[in-house]
């Protein structure tokens, strides 16, 4: 099957973006897909431990409980900002860098942003 790589650019707060993304990505892994997902900006908050357990019914947790072939990378400057080092992430996330994105960018047959509307 081929490679599906998302990029959320959206906080779990205010949009339903990163819903939409998790829901897809678990869509695309049953039909046996390869799927990627790169939290840039606000995004990285999708990733944060303690909102996944603060609220079990939130987006975050969604993400956090996506299944393990789902690669999840957080853009180092972005969560190093917003004070999200490695330990503080849930599960199967790791603080990358844009040169992931780039290989992520390269290697998708499709390539999906989640990002504010204009």
């Amino acid at each position: 099957m081929g490679e599906l790589g998302i990029l959320v650019f959206l906080s779990p707060f205010q949009h339903r973006g990163p819903e939409s993304a998790a829901r897809l990505a678990e869509a695309a892994v049953r039909e046996g897909h390869r799927v990627s997902l790169f939290f840039l900006g606000d995004g990285v908050y999708n990733t944060s431990r303690a909102l996944a357990e603060a609220n079990p019914d939130s987006v975050v947790r969604r993400m956090a409980e996506l299944p393990s072939e789902v690669q999840r990378i957080n853009c180092s400057t972005c969560a190093r900002a917003r004070g999200l080092s490695e330990d503080k992430l849930t599960s199967h996330v790791r603080n990358g860098t844009l040169e992931d994105l780039s290989e992520l960018l390269l290697s998708a047959d499709r390539f999906l942003t989640f990002a504010q509307e204009g």
